[in-house]
């Protein structure tokens, strides 16, 4: 099993009653996805904050190959309640992210940062079970406006990673992180057998025709 380093920032005591919760969850996590797919050493960085998802309470980000920072907010009371395993969820998706930084990396282009979002996404339902997050469930009927659009950006380096995941400039909200799952879905139903911790390191090429 690779080294998973927790470094937890508390010197303030701002997680000191959350601590053992937080260290049993995020190892345990990492534990089964380490069963699933290869990992490689990894430094994960909690810090107590504000700026997370308020749904959720937390927010993981994984910007390199070896590292992912992850924010939580102590006085949510969704981070408490962790609803469906949300913070196993939340972290399964990033140690995916850190394994696809590994090979092709993550958000070059349009393509590759809906494949890596979609992959994350099923690896999470694979790791923690459940259902899909509420930006991976736009209706067909939300995406399929946009994917002859999609399809013209894929390979392009200066596309609006916040318009298409986030929304703006016309898109609708989530609309990258539901059209990446959607296409990974897709992918994994073409390809009987595969899954989310079987593709990690396969470029984004291969997943193009799976768009629609």
């Amino acid at each position: 099993m690779a080294a998973l380093n927790l470094h937890l920032l508390d010197a303030r005591g701002t997680l000191t009653d959350i601590n053992q919760w937080l260290r049993t969850a995020l190892s345990r996590t990492h534990q089964i996805a380490g069963s699933l797919m290869a990992l490689s050493p990894l430094d994960v960085v909690v810090k107590a904050g504000t700026h997370v998802i308020p749904e959720k309470g937390h927010l993981g980000y994984a910007a390199e190959a070896g590292v992912i920072y992850l924010t939580v907010d102590p006085a949510s009371p969704v981070l408490r309640d962790n609803a469906d395993a949300s913070l196993e969820r939340m972290f399964a998706h990033e140690l995916h992210h850190a394994a696809r930084w590994q090979g092709p990396g993550y958000e070059k282009t349009l393509g590759e940062s809906l494949v890596s979002e979609g992959l994350a996404g099923h690896f999470a339902l694979q790791v923690c079970g459940g259902s899909p997050e509420p930006w991976e469930q736009l209706g067909a009927c939300e995406i399929q406006p946009y994917i002859a659009t999609a399809q013209t950006q894929w390979s392009r380096s200066d596309h609006d990673h916040a318009a298409w995941f986030f929304g703006s400039a016309g898109l609708p909200k989530w609309l990258g992180y539901s059209l990446g799952f959607r296409l990974v879905g897709r992918f994994l139903s073409e390809h009987p057998g595969s899954r989310a911790s079987d593709l990690a390191q396969l470029d984004a090429e291969a997943f193009r025709s799976a768009l629609g």
